[in-house]
């Protein structure tokens, strides 16, 4: 009776990993095969790539897609733009988030049960409802039309303010107490010894920061005006919408507008690639508590 007991709980536990096995290899394949077929159908020729099938290799291998998107369709200005707004953003995110996380560690100050509740306010609204009064401030400051506008914009984060709060609440204080005694200043302490120990926070809310920044279409839709100024995104909807970015009335095959999706993905998977180990560590800030 044991032994039966025990080899149907066994037989049970395998059939749930199957199940889990099959189910995480079905999510898998939704997420990669749309990915496999932008990226070989940026690779094709210009009749190919009008092909209704989904695609996982090309038949005749081409690169007049991304010869197209460089040569004749202004990508390159979206591009650029959209990288200085990104990095200049994350770094203005990182610094201010960080040193709002690091006022929220000290044990006793004037207004901080208000500051507290200020910064955890903003949770609770998204941004579609504060959408007019953004987008009036951004005139009345002459922001309109300007790539410091998509800077500002989301500068600070609750998030990102906790996690950095709950990051350095665990860096021992004597470390602090000691570099007081030094005769260290406040700002002292926070940049080289707070930032340094909070790297895996760092890279968690910069990971996020950077990929909200450089998909972010409705800011940049709502202030940006002129084609110069042009973000990735917008520039890659105006390439598969109405084709403006164009400078020739020439249609622009599929090709290349997969070409621009695949040139938009690059900068991502770089960022995590190289930024995983710390990020991994950082998402599980707090999950444990000694």
């Amino acid at each position: 009776m044991r032994s039966n007991q025990i080899s149907t709980s066994l037989f049970s536990r395998r059939l749930f990993v199957i199940a889990n096995n099959i189910i995480l290899v079905v999510l898998v394949l939704s997420m990669l095969v749309p990915l496999i077929n932008v990226l070989a159908v940026s690779f094709t020729t210009d009749l190919e790539s009008f092909d209704r099938t989904i695609k996982l290799f090309p038949r005749e291998p081409s690169t007049v897609g991304y010869k197209i998107l460089f040569e004749r369709v202004a990508i390159l200005r979206p591009f650029l733009n959209n990288t200085i707004v990104t990095v200049a953003g994350t770094l203005l995110h990182v610094f201010f988030t960080s040193m709002a996380g690091y006022v929220l560690t000290k044990q006793r100050f004037i207004g901080k049960a208000l500051l507290v509740l200020m910064v955890t306010l903003p949770m609770m609204i998204p941004f579609q409802m504060i959408i007019i009064p953004v987008f009036v401030m951004m005139r009345r400051l002459g922001l309109m039309d300007t790539l410091y506008a998509l800077i500002l914009i989301d500068i600070v984060a609750t998030f990102s303010i906790l996690l950095m709060k709950n990051y350095f609440e665990g860096i021992p204080v004597s470390l602090a107490e000691s570099a007081l005694m030094d005769g260290a200043k406040e700002f002292t302490i926070f940049s080289r010894i707070y930032l340094p120990l909070a790297l895996p926070g760092i890279a968690t809310i910069s990971i996020f920061q950077f990929v909200s920044r450089w998909n972010q279409f409705l800011p940049a839709v709502l202030f940006i005006n002129s084609p110069t100024k042009y973000t990735l995104q917008i520039a890659l909807r105006s390439l598969v919408v109405n084709q403006e970015l164009t400078s020739t009335t020439q249609q622009v095959a599929n090709n290349t507008r997969m070409a621009g999706i695949v040139i938009s993905i690059i900068p991502l998977i770089f960022v995590y690639v190289f930024a995983q180990k710390y990020f991994i560590k950082g998402i599980m800030i707090g999950a444990i508590k000694e």
